[in-house]
């Protein structure tokens, strides 16, 4: 995939979608999740636990791909140690982070409109934050292909602060960008992530519109349901979500 993030100069082509008023009212701050918003990953978490099953003599089918799309890693481990893998369960995580960051290193699998949508809110100087679930270890190898900037504070899952469905994450995002989360806007595509983004008062989008939510989250005021990247940008560029 061309690369769009490190063009010089114009998206050429009319492939930028968000062209802004000068006075459009925009979010002090953008905060974005990873896994399943900004990249395709789940193939690759599925595709290691696979080969790690087989590698112990397990069986492991396509259909068990989509079983486990969105677990966590403990999940994972869980049920890697069902399959009869014979490692403790820390072993198995690391591998599982190791094989997926050696697979991120080779390039990135941009979910559609994400690298628009960073480009866009880097020429207008809205400041953004990658909040996620997943370790360091895969996420310094994500940052490391970006420019240089396009993430003023990156967040992970192993950090100081309580993981997602907890709204610390979020919460200490804003507080690193010197923004009020209730200004933000957060971008999400699981459960998960969303009540986390809701739960620090960020105006949430969910972008992946079959995904159901629990009812408690679908009524939230500050949830936004689009689908895909594409009309977040249009909401969060053009329009004032407040």
């Amino acid at each position: 995939m061309t690369d769009v993030l490190k063009r010089p100069g114009p998206v050429a082509g009319g492939l930028e979608p968000w062209e802004p008023a000068p006075d459009d009212p925009r979010p002090d701050a953008v905060l974005f999740d990873m896994d399943g918003t900004l990249l395709d990953t789940e193939p690759i978490w599925a595709a290691t636990v696979g080969s790690l099953v087989r590698a112990h003599g397990g069986v492991w089918l396509p259909d068990d791909d989509d079983a486990v799309r969105g677990w966590s890693v403990p999940a994972l481990c869980a049920e890697i140690a069902r399959r009869g893998v014979p490692l403790p369960s820390d072993e198995v995580a690391e591998r599982l982070h190791a094989g997926v960051a050696a697979q991120l290193r080779r390039g990135l699998p941009w979910r559609p409109g994400a690298q628009l949508l960073l480009l866009a809110l880097r020429r207008l100087g809205v400041p953004c934050a990658l909040v996620t679930a997943t370790h360091a270890s895969i996420v310094d190898g994500v940052v490391a292909q970006l420019p240089e900037g396009v993430f003023g504070v990156v967040v992970t899952g192993d950090g100081p602060v309580r993981p997602k469905p907890a709204p610390d994450a979020y919460l200490l995002a804003a507080d690193e960008l010197r923004v009020d989360p209730g200004r933000c806007a957060a971008v999400e595509d699981s459960p998960t992530g969303v009540r986390a983004a809701l739960g620090s008062g960020a105006l949430t989008y969910a972008v992946d519109p079959m995904v159901g939510l629990p009812s408690d989250l679908a009524a939230d005021p500050r949830l936004r349901r689009v689908d895909g990247l594409a009309a977040v940008g249009r909401a969060v560029l053009t329009r004032s979500a407040w």
